[in-house]
């Protein structure tokens, strides 16, 4: 019997009748697959990506603001260099923590991206970085420039490569203007107070303004003009005023301990040497991007007896921030307890804890006390038996809702002046953010009709902003 018989002997085998067994073959060849494969694919990209994107074309959202001619520029520069592979730009339902240390205020809504500037929006690909879509007004200018030129002056644990040789003075502007603008009604209104504060920080402090753009990388740290503070008003008053009025006269809440000044001491290096410098001295690599300056820990009459350092009101800036400075709040990076630490660390400072190798010690803490003037005002404006004319109601006025967030220890009743006479107070204080608010939109909106661009009804730009997640 032959090992395999050919067609002939198949036949001449099989019964008379009966159909032969047909000849064996691949039916889908790899090239029918490939085709399969790449059909299939074409058509979950025309689906998923194509369609909405060309079809989808929902209302402008009441949040919703265009872009400046500038702030088109930086997203043009912000897309051409990849930013979003490691930046997303939508807020998602899962990263809300409302009023959480104003980490994701607002969820992402469709309408937030109407219009040929925004959409497609850049949704990004991962989260390396920090999602910016809410970034708006949570930085000034000043921190965003030295954050450009090289991430690690402002946070030496950051992964982002530097940017200072990739734009031009001009080309940072336009992607600062982006930044600082790109996140709607809420996100101008953010960014309104934070400009309002640097107005403030600048005239009560005696700084210059900042230099702009990349310039601060070759310029020595601004100086500071001597400022005669008003008659018969506490001189660090309009400070103090940025700070929650239940954390003037707090103490450290944990005991001074060699582990916990360790720790203290762990966490400054780690976050704060950028701004604050190696040996605490505000003296740090992007210092001389900023005006108001870092500030220098290495005072020992202030470390224990200024108005404004106390363990409370450095706990709630390093908690919130400060707005109108380059202090950013770690409220989402830090836990309470290393706020703490790191608070009750820094004032070792003056005893020189930030020598290498050196373990800072309980002796090495300076205690703070209040001073007999810091005493007398609270006492004349935080009265616990009666202090209705503090009771902050919730108002539907958005400008003093966010007066209140960047000024939290403004009383409705406080009328505070600042050096040269300009008044600090409530109504003073949501007019000007108002004022800073409306000119930013008015600007974009004119700036995209003289482009072109797809504008909502007139009406939309009337909807007054919110101020989410800050109540």
């Amino acid at each position: 019997m032959p090992d395999r018989f050919d067609s002939e002997e198949i036949e001449r085998r099989v019964p008379r009748g009966w159909a032969a067994h047909p000849r064996e073959r691949m039916l889908i060849t790899p090239l029918i697959a490939g085709l399969g494969g790449l059909l299939v694919f074409l058509a979950v990209v025309f689906v998923v990506v194509w369609l909405p994107t060309h079809t989808f074309d929902p209302p402008a959202s009441a949040d919703w603001a265009p872009l400046s001619s500038q702030a088109v520029k930086g997203r043009n520069l912000f897309a051409s260099n990849n930013c979003f592979v490691c930046h997303s730009g939508y807020s998602r339902p899962q990263d809300v923590r409302e009023a959480l240390y104003f980490l994701y205020p607002k969820i992402s809504q469709p309408g937030d991206f109407y219009g040929s500037d925004q959409s497609p929006n850049l949704l990004g690909t991962e989260r390396t970085g920090p999602d910016l879509s809410q970034e708006s007004g949570w930085h000034p200018d000043d921190w965003q420039f030295a954050h450009f030129y090289d991430p690690r002056f402002v946070d030496p644990m950051s992964l982002m490569p530097p940017m200072k040789s990739v734009f031009s003075n001009n080309q940072v502007d336009q992607l600062k203007t982006y930044v600082e603008t790109r996140s709607g009604k809420s996100g101008l209104l953010r960014y309104a107070g934070q400009l309002y504060a640097k107005q403030v920080a600048l005239t009560n402090q005696g700084w210059a303004p900042p230099p702009t753009g990349f310039r601060g990388a070759h310029q020595p740290i601004v100086k500071q003009a001597e400022v005669k503070p008003p008659p018969n008003q506490l001189e660090e008053a309009p400070n103090l005023s940025q700070i929650d009025r239940s954390y003037w006269l707090s103490s450290n809440a944990l005991p001074v301990t060699e582990g916990n000044l360790l720790r203290g001491k762990e966490v400054f290096l780690q976050r704060c040497v950028g701004c604050h410098g190696l040996n605490g001295d505000g003296k740090g690599r992007a210092a001389s991007f900023m005006s108001p300056p870092p500030a220098d820990f290495t005072d020992k009459d202030d470390a224990c007896c200024g108005g404004d350092t106390g363990p409370g009101d450095f706990y709630y800036r390093v908690l919130r921030g400060w707005p109108g400075t380059a202090m950013e709040n770690f409220g989402d990076r830090l836990s309470v307890d290393d706020i703490w630490r790191v608070i009750m660390f820094v004032k070792t400072i003056p005893n020189h804890t930030l020598a290498k190798d050196r373990i800072p010690e309980p002796k090495d803490y300076i205690a703070w006390s209040p001073s007999p003037e810091l005493l007398a005002w609270v006492k004349t404006r935080q009265q616990l038996a009666n202090n209705s004319s503090f009771a902050k109601t919730q108002s539907p006025n958005p400008y003093v809702e966010e007066s209140r967030r960047v000024f939290p220890g403004l009383s409705p009743a406080d009328r505070l002046v600042l050096p040269g006479g300009k008044p600090l107070d409530e109504p003073h204080a949501a007019a000007a953010i108002r004022a800073i608010y409306q000119g930013l939109l008015n600007k974009a909106w004119a700036d995209a009709r003289g482009r072109d661009a797809k504008l909502p009804p007139i009406s939309q730009k009337s909807i007054p902003p919110t101020v989410p997640g800050q109540q």
